[in-house]
This record gives C-alpha cells, sequence and structure tokens, in this order.
C-alpha cells in the first residue's frame, strides 16, 4: 500500500478503525471501547493522515466508509491477527496465567454453564478475570466487533470469520406443579393450548425455538404470567394452573419439586461455542475453550 505510514500504527488504533468500519459510528466504538469521543476522533485523524484518505465521511447520525476504507479492511482484519498471534507466548500455564476474558451469552448458558465454568476456572486458573456480557441474538456481532472473546450461543449463523463447536443438544419440555390437572396424563396439543403458561419474555427479540414447531403455527397461548427472566423461585409462583416450557437441562436446574413432561411437539436446538481468527491461534484460548467443553461434557455426567 502506497504512503502507508507503518510508525502511526498501533493495536489499539487498528482496533478503534474496525469498530468504526462495523458499527458505522464514532460515538459507538468509543462506547464499546470505553473511551470519550474525542479520543477515538483523534485516533481517526492519526490514521486518516497515515493512510492519506479520510476514511469516512458523515452519513445521516453516523458514518460511512470510504471505498480506500473497505479496499483496506482486509489489510486490517490481517495485521490484527497477526499482532495477536506474534503477542501470544509460546506455552500457557493456566496456574500462573494472567488474563481478561470477556465471553457473551444468555440466561440459560448464565444457569446451565456458568457456574460450573467458573468454579473450574477459578480453581486451575485464579489469576483469570471473566466478564460476562448478554449475547440476545447479536453474539455474532459482538465477537467480530472484538467485544466478546467468545460466544455461547444456540442462535445459528454461518460466519466465514468465525469458528464454530457443537456443544450439545437439549430438548424442551414441560415444568408444572406435581397438583397440575395435566400432572398424571400425556399432555395432547389440545390440552396444551388450552392451558394457561408462564413465559419468559426474552430481551432483544429472540423467540424460543419451540414456538415454530408445526404444532403450534398460528396458535396464541394463553400466556398468564410473563417474566423477564429465569429465576430460582419459579417454583414458589408456579402456580398449579401454570404450565413453562423450557430447555430439559434448566427445567432440572430450577424445577425443585416440580414435574417435567413432555410436550405434545418434538423442539430440540443445538448449543455452540463461538471465537474469531483473533484468538484461534492463542495457547490461552485454546485452553480455555477445552474447558468449556469439559464442562458441558460433564453436565450429563452421574
Amino acid at each position: 500500500m502506497e504512503k502507508f505510514d507503518y510508525s502511526a500504527l498501533s493495536f489499539k488504533s487498528l482496533k478503534t478503525l474496525k469498530l468504526i468500519y462495523e458499527l458505522g459510528s464514532l460515538t459507538a466504538a468509543a462506547i464499546e471501547l470505553g473511551q470519550n469521543q474525542p479520543t477515538v476522533s483523534y485516533t481517526l485523524d492519526q490514521m486518516r493522515e497515515a493512510l492519506q484518505d479520510p476514511l469516512f465521511v458523515r452519513s445521516g447520525r453516523g458514518v460511512s466508509p470510504t471505498q480506500r476504507c473497505h479496499q483496506i479492511m482486509p489489510e486490517i482484519d490481517s495485521l490484527l491477527r497477526g499482532m495477536s498471534e506474534l503477542l501470544q507466548p509460546e506455552s500457557f500455564e493456566p496456574a500462573s496465567a494472567r488474563l481478561d476474558i470477556t465471553l457473551s451469552c444468555n440466561q440459560y448458558e448464565l444457569q446451565v454453564i456458568v457456574p460450573n465454568l467458573v468454579q473450574r476456572i477459578s480453581r486451575l486458573a485464579p489469576n483469570i478475570r471473566m466478564t460476562f456480557i448478554q449475547s440476545h441474538v447479536s453474539g455474532h456481532q459482538q465477537l467480530q466487533r472484538g467485544q466478546c472473546d467468545l460466544l455461547l450461543s444456540p442462535v445459528m449463523h454461518d460466519y466465514e470469520a468465525l469458528y464454530k463447536r457443537a456443544l450439545f443438544q437439549d430438548r424442551y419440555v414441560c415444568l408444572m406443579s406435581a397438583e397440575h390437572s395435566l400432572a398424571r396424563q400425556e399432555i395432547g396439543r389440545d390440552e396444551y393450548i388450552e392451558a394457561k403458561h408462564l413465559e419468559i419474555h426474552y430481551e432483544g427479540g429472540w423467540k424460543p425455538t419451540y414456538l415454530d414447531t408445526p404444532e403450534l403455527q398460528g396458535v396464541n397461548l394463553n400466556v398468564a404470567l410473563r417474566l423477564p427472566s429465569i429465576s430460582n423461585f419459579i417454583p414458589t409462583i408456579a402456580s398449579t394452573d401454570l404450565v413453562m416450557t423450557l430447555p430439559e437441562r434448566l427445567a432440572k436446574l430450577i424445577g425443585g419439586p416440580m414435574l417435567i413432561k413432555d410436550p405434545p411437539f418434538t423442539s430440540r436446538f443445538e448449543l455452540c461455542l463461538y471465537w474469531n481468527k483473533m484468538t484461534h491461534h492463542s495457547k490461552a484460548h485454546q485452553w480455555l475453550r477445552e474447558q468449556i467443553v469439559e464442562v458441558c461434557n460433564e453436565l450429563d455426567s452421574p
């Protein structure tokens, strides 16, 4: 690339440029980086001078990349990956490692996987600091933008820039009081539709996959109670006339004395672990990914 001043480049400046490109906003990039907007603007000015191009022009409330910016983004991605790999140590010792990890997930993963994962990491690598953020339905974009290092999600996307590893499958079941009128019989479609339901209202617009089954197409369930999140006090408030449909692993975890029954449909989902090219060859991240796999393998162990 002509007139490219490599002395103006740094991991931080390249990451800033990438975030502005992906978010289309200096303000949004500043928020993600935990910086103020003048700092981001100053970094962008340095990059403009080094690359001899405006890089972005105003567009509505945000910015749009120039043609030159579009052209160099593959190079920027390559440089970021190269820098990341260059800074990785040849070996990784969990017991003495100091590392900050951000993992994106939602309520299901926080309840089912995270407690055991935190215990395991605290025991094997006590100096690793972990931050968990909510992914909603945008976890893959968070990962691409560098907002997180790892993503646990059942939301399926085939991004060429992301790596994926399947962890396990889970199925939806019905959770109800042992005194419920349906507790001692097979639940048919009509009985399920007529029952009073307890529903979790997920943020970000995500809907459980069981709602897409053929048996429930065109059906409006009788939702008597909506909650903003899954809670361990559900057995207390789930009275004898409420049915809750949720993943089986979660039902076993929070159901207490309540009964788990088969719904009148079959609905399964696959939970996957995602990561990006920035951390793919990192010894530390390879170790961490294996710990997540081990924790998931142990979920069904006696």
